[in-house]
């Protein structure tokens, strides 16, 4: 088990840290512009494109105004500046050989010229997942961001639209059709770590894709360095749109099959003249219902943010979500024969829940980023949430157990349940120089406060059988709890400080990462009347030291290859059956080595990367009749009797390539594609060799939008294909669950005339049926579907 780095590790990982620190003596005939951009009242204008005319350098300002561009060749060069909301310009500088030059340039306001300014490939910037402002290429791991070009072509309304366009992230399925489950490179991903918004912790408990988004990242691989206790397949998190400095206003309205209702809009600008108080209001309204008979939802969601430029070089953030989602519970469907190819028998209408059995959840939050900038090179930020999230699951559950004729048994589940959860962190980020090396430091230090009550518990059969080929449904009134809570509460406190430092060489050519996090876990549970304590009571704490390795090298501006070492740790905590009982943590190492560049004068991203993950010491479960005659935690008889235990090793290998950008100035491409083998290693339950469950070898999916330019101006076209390889729905392999593989399409038909738009998608075209579940419970997927938008940005 890997708990912690051993001392001589640390000591060669400093003496490496020093060697690059020296001076390097090299001589380069290109130099260096760096620089700051401001808006006309002052204010730092962030994320403004900047390119060296006639070449493919470039890079964007990060959000306090600053930018650096390295190896531009020697003479005089023409920067090209430009962004959403400025009017753009250009800017002679005068380089130097060996020298840096600082310039400083003020953008006009234009307002009236809304065109987007793209920044594609990997010159793309990250500040949020990986807590620093780097371009993805000098990155040494693999991150995605889905970003609102994508959002939009698609008509994305649903998280598993989304992960389907990023190699490696795979969907599993859904509580009752809750929220749902992932996996990332082969390992389940943690529903109450591995989700954040805006880097703060986010409970998936709920269906999490909103309109406030403005674009969606992937952190590939193990993240404890940054989040803490995190399976190592990876980070989702959520970027929420920011108010403007430009009015702005968006209108739409999506209707589509079976009911879909879904008006929404986005406004933002200026509160006062001088443009330092910006306020910006996301809100949606949806209702729909399912291709699954008698399925439906309704959902209300308000997202008001305000910025306050409180001087030139500090900056304040307060963002609000509120998010109330209802929906009917689909417990999915069961074979008549127990076996995957028996569901060819019952329609994938077929619904075994009841009208009554509901999923609700209601989230509120509150968020405040506050930004100094302490000199050019240094700044200090604080981020503060609180988010409090009620769910109240009133679920049915169907049994794998239909006879001859079709009959089932089923149960039902009934709960309240609240997480309130604060979390403050502050990141001091700055660059130093030592010689001709080049440090970006990151510091800093999080706290995580969790607090989890419940208000009953009810799990009960429910009277009788249900028939799968005609169901009757209210035969067998549901049950119901008084929703008190109770007298204790489950709480977490994670503490953690960082340090990573990021020392570019030669120009950028040579980067090596050097990070290291100590943690502090603390869990347990608290009581209203200390009286009520059990005199047994008993904490779980945990004080890992976790490191991250990496080496960046590129041979030309645009190429870059790398290589990294990551860990993770899971903190199990109490056992499932007896909470006596504390399992021990579960720790993951990865290799993983890549290739980054850009092509296409830059305009084209591409990503492929090559990861080992071992997950040592995996807490798991698995079927059983009585007590098995090895070394196991707990064992739970009766009905669906189960134990839980151990493993020694799980490990996924694999291959990822992902590409975005553009092929041509009118044809925009997303494609990704893993090939990922994951597997039991060492494990008591299950066989050496065996696929672990829901996870396919092969996935890969492209997707195209052409937007004409001269004779059908304003016209576009979109066409995706996604492929699924063959997947198991168990751990044992067994061939009644056995997934085919599978494969979807859509397509995309838009026209924009000024600031109007009307577009028409349709997902899955050819009406092909696809599941996800496993252990014989199936949940289909959507068929086909239409939806027509029309909106109208002014």
């Amino acid at each position: 088990m890997v708990s912690s780095i051993s001392t001589p590790t640390i000591l060669r990982v400093f003496l490496l840290y020093f060697l690059f620190s020296l001076p390097a003596f090299a001589q380069n005939s290109n130099g260096i512009i760096q620089g700051r951009i401001t808006s006309g009242e002052g204010q730092p204008a962030a994320y403004v494109s900047v390119i060296v005319k006639g070449t493919n350098l470039g890079t964007s300002t990060n959000d306090t105004g600053n930018f650096v561009l390295r190896n531009v060749p020697v003479g005089t060069q023409t920067l090209v500046i430009s962004s959403i909301g400025f009017q753009p310009q250009e800017q002679r500088v005068e380089v130097m050989a060996g020298q840096t030059t600082d310039i400083s340039v003020i953008v006009d306001e234009g307002v009236q010229n809304l065109k987007e300014v793209e920044v594609l490939g990997q010159k793309r910037r990250t500040s949020t997942i990986t807590k620093n402002d780097i371009e993805l290429i000098n990155i040494p791991m693999s991150v995605q961001v889905i970003g609102q070009d994508i959002l939009q072509q698609q008509q994305v309304i649903d998280m598993k639209d989304v992960v389907k366009n990023v190699s490696g992230i795979n969907q599993t399925g859904s509580y009752n059709g809750g929220y749902q489950y992932f996996n990332s490179r082969g390992f389940d991903m943690n529903n109450w770590t591995n989700f954040r918004r805006n880097g703060t912790l986010l409970w998936n408990m709920g269906n999490h894709f909103a309109d406030f988004y403005e674009n969606i990242e992937f952190l590939k691989g193990p993240a404890a360095i940054l989040y803490g206790d995190v399976a190592p397949g990876g980070i989702i998190n959520f970027v929420t749109k920011k108010p403007l400095t430009y009015d702005y206003r968006r209108l739409e309205l999506k209707v589509g099959q079976y009911g879909l209702f879904r008006p929404t809009f986005d406004i933002s600008g200026p509160l006062n003249e001088k443009r330092t108080v910006l306020y910006r209001l996301n809100a949606t309204y949806e209702k729909s219902r399912s291709f699954r008979n008698v399925v439906e939802n309704e959902t209300f969601m308000l997202a008001p943010s305000l910025t306050w430029m409180i001087t030139p070089r500090t900056q304040w953030t307060v963002e609000g979500t509120y998010k109330n989602d209802n929906r009917v519970g689909d417990p999915g469907i069961v074979s008549p024969d127990n076996t995957f190819a028996g569901l060819s028998k019952i329609s994938e209408k077929t619904f075994l829940g009841e009208r009554e059995a509901t999923y609700t959840y209601i989230n509120s939050s509150a968020y405040s980023t506050l930004k100094h900038q302490l000199t050019d090179s240094w700044s200090l930020q604080n981020v503060t949430s609180y988010n409090t999230t009620e769910r109240t699951p009133l679920n049915v559950y169907i049994n794998n157990d239909a006879d001859q004729a079709g009959n089932i048994t089923r149960y039902q589940y009934f709960f309240k349940q609240r997480f309130d959860t604060w979390t403050t962190a502050f990141d001091l980020i700055g660059e130093v120089k030592t010689g001709f090396a080049r440090h970006k430091l990151l510091i800093g230090g999080d706290y995580v406060n969790d607090r989890i009550r419940m208000g009953g518990f009810l799990q009960e059969n429910i009277e009788g059988s249900l028939n799968l080929f005609n169901p009757q449904l209210g035969a067998a009134p549901l049950m119901y709890l008084p929703q008190v809570w109770e007298n204790s509460a489950g709480y977490t406190n994670r503490l953690g400080f960082y340090l990573q430092d990021q020392i570019s060489m030669f120009d950028e050519k040579l980067q090596l990462l050097l990070g290291i996090r100590y943690n502090q876990y603390v869990s347990g549970t608290a009581y209203n009347n200390k009286a009520d304590e059990p005199a047994d009571a008993d904490q779980v704490i945990e004080r890992p030291l976790i490191p991250r390795f990496g080496l960046v090298y590129k041979p030309q501006p645009w190429l870059s290859v790398y290589g990294s070492y990551a860990q993770s740790y899971e903190v199990n905590g109490f056992d499932w059956i007896d909470a006596s009982k504390q399992v021990p943590p579960t720790y993951g190492k990865q290799l993983e080595f890549g290739v980054k560049g850009d092509f296409f004068d830059r305009k084209l991203g591409l990503t492929l990367a090559a990861f080992n993950i071992a997950k040592e010491d995996v807490y798991n479960w698995a079927y059983a009749n009585s007590a098995p005659d090895f070394e196991y935690v707990s064992f739970l008889p009766g009905e669906g009797s189960y134990f839980t235990y151990l493993a020694n090793k799980h490990q996924s290998r694999g291959l990822e390539l992902d590409i975005n950008g553009k092929l041509t100035d009118n044809l925009r491409i997303l494609a990704s594609g893993s090939v990922i083998v994951a597997q039991i290693v060492d494990d008591v339950a299950y066989q050496k060799g065996n696929w672990l469950m829901n996870q396919p070898r092969q996935m890969f999916n492209v997707w195209g939008n052409y937007q004409f330019t001269s004779l059908l101006k304003g016209l576009d076209l979109g066409y995706g294909i996604y492929y699924k390889g063959y997947f198991y729905g168990d751990n044992e392999n067994t061939p009644e669950n056995k997934v085919p593989a599978n494969y979807t399409m859509d397509a995309a038909i838009g026209y924009s005339y000024r600031q109007a738009r009307i577009q028409l998608n349709v997902t899955n075209l050819t009406n092909r049926i696809n599941y996800l579940g496993g252990y014989g419970v199936w949940e289909p997927q959507w068929t086909r579907r239409a939806l027509l938008s029309v909106s109208y940005k002014f």
